[in-house]
């Protein structure tokens, strides 16, 4: 039996709106439905159970999921061939209706504001097309300095649990990072004034784009103002990362304290990320000369991936701010065969930048035909979320070309 198919919140939306339409039924209860179910069947021909428009109305707790069969006599029931035929519709019709409310928007025409608001609530983030549209919208509003409509889209109740969706949040919240890079004081105030309450602003920005330059200018200032543990490793990835910005500032003292904030937290916590606890076992080595905590973490690691983002993390921050000549032994544990031959766009940004990291580890144990043969593996331009540290990695690639 055919599995059932996920139908997306604005897939549900449209066909909602159509069959309510068709049949002039606006449906409200359980009569409504029957009503509906009813008339389908007179005038389309198509049995749609009153049980099955429950579900698709939410009148009922359900999954998002229907059986192909269901969807294309849903599809049918108002004038589309099958279910795909919808499927392309609704996606090219909110392109155009998306494209028509911000030109509305851009002229500031009456109730422009309503129905842009409006519009970024339904598009649809779990296609990477609603993920540039949303993009758009968060863009302009910074251009035209409409806090007040970005006070909004940062608290909109959307689902960064699926990793999906999450992806593309990154993509579509990534405008502020781009203008607080140009020093955009608005911006880097409106985020510091609302990174505390915004799980959004958290998740998809604070989070997704941990540029540790800035740490001592405007990323720094985001760290420092989080109140919350609204995530669960909140509080422990701001002691680490305001850790890191106390050493760079020489304040040792403030580091260390910081760092035994973080050992506090992390004793609330059943789950770490590997990503912190590499941050936590390099700060322990660093502060503390604590070398335990990089073994342990690391032999606890079972995903290839985790373990591959846990080396990179530790490897570049142990040469940056301990011992730039020396080679790791934890980069040697790690076997690339392990690694799937098909990765997605992230898995491959993070295969490559620990390719990477190895041949930079063999240069440094002065294995010049291990080192060449792992850096002829890497690829310039597949970095995923670590471009933010190309700086870092651009005089070792020169180094690495010239052996």
């Amino acid at each position: 039996m055919p599995a059932p198919i996920a139908i997306s919140r604005n897939e549900r939306y449209w066909i909602g709106i159509y069959l309510q339409e068709t049949y002039v039924i606006r449906i409200t209860d359980a009569y409504s439905c029957k009503l509906l179910s009813t008339e389908i069947s007179n005038k389309s021909n198509r049995n749609i159970s009153y049980s099955t428009i429950r579900r698709l109305f939410e009148l009922v707790p359900n999954s998002n999921a229907f059986s192909r069969y269901v969807l294309n006599d849903l599809a049918f029931a108002v004038a589309f061939k099958d279910w795909d035929e919808l499927k392309v519709h609704v996606l090219k019709f909110d392109t155009n209706v998306i494209n028509q409310n911000i030109q509305i928007y851009l002229r500031k025409l009456p109730t422009a504001n309503i129905l842009i608001y409006e519009t970024i609530k339904n598009i649809p983030i779990d296609t990477w097309v609603g993920a540039y549209q949303f993009q758009q919208i968060v863009s302009i509003a910074i251009q035209h300095r409409d806090f007040n409509l970005l006070s909004k889209i940062i608290k909109l109740p959307i689902d960064i649990n699926s990793s999906s969706i999450y992806e593309h949040m990154v993509i579509g919240l990534q405008s502020f990072y781009f203008q607080s890079l140009k020093c955009d004081k608005g911006v880097i105030d409106f985020v510091q004034s609302n990174i505390s309450s915004s799980i959004l602003l958290q998740k998809c920005l604070l989070q997704a784009y941990v540029d540790e330059k800035y740490l001592t200018g405007f990323f720094g200032k985001w760290m420092e103002a989080l109140k919350e543990n609204s995530l669960p490793d909140l509080l422990l990835f701001k002691y680490l990362l305001l850790c890191q910005k106390s050493f760079i500032k020489n304040n040792i003292k403030l580091a260390q304290s910081y760092l035994e904030s973080a050992f506090q937290e992390s004793n609330k916590l059943q789950e770490i990320h590997p990503i912190l606890k590499a941050r936590f076992s390099v700060w322990s080595i660093i502060l503390n000369a604590n070398e335990c905590k990089l073994e342990n973490y690391f032999s606890s690691l079972i995903n290839i991936f985790d373990k591959a983002d846990f080396a990179v993390i530790a490897s570049r921050l142990l040469w940056m701010y301990q011992n730039e000549n020396e080679p790791l032994h934890i980069l040697t544990q790690i076997a690339i065969e392990d690694f799937p031959k098909v990765k997605d766009f992230f898995q491959k940004g993070r295969y490559n930048v620990l390719i990477l990291t190895i041949s930079i580890n063999y240069l440094l144990k002065k294995d010049i035909p291990k080192a060449k043969r792992y850096f002829n593996m890497f690829n310039t331009t597949d970095l995923a979320y670590d471009i933010v540290n190309i700086d870092f990695y651009l005089p070792w690639i020169e180094k690495l070309k010239s052996i």
